[in-house]
């Protein structure tokens, strides 16, 4: 009876009739990729489990707009709130507030 194909026991075959450049590389990059799935899993976890300590004390913002008086609001949990003057926008960013 055959082996099922594997395709880690195919990789490994080769592995040893690469160039060594090119196997420091793969022996650097993979311990460098699982710290970094590491690093971004537990500041995913670290981040979630804050928000939910906080409570309801953190506020989503909602939008920004000009007012009639050239006043930037800005919009928390469906509440107003003043931000400062738009005129020292850019144009450009004030019409896409708008």
């Amino acid at each position: 009876m055959d082996q099922p194909y594997s395709v880690i026991a195919d990789w490994l075959s080769k592995f040893h009739t690469w160039p060594e450049s090119i196997q420091a590389l793969w022996l650097i990059a993979l311990p460098v990729t699982v710290l970094g799935v590491t690093w971004i899993v537990m500041r995913g976890l670290r981040e979630t489990v804050a928000a939910w300590r906080r409570g309801g004390e953190g506020r989503l913002v909602v939008g920004a707009v000009e007012d009639a008086q050239g006043r930037l609001l800005v919009y928390w949990d469906r509440e107003a709130r003043i931000l400062g003057s738009a005129p020292s926008l850019p144009l450009a960013i004030k019409e896409d507030l708008i």
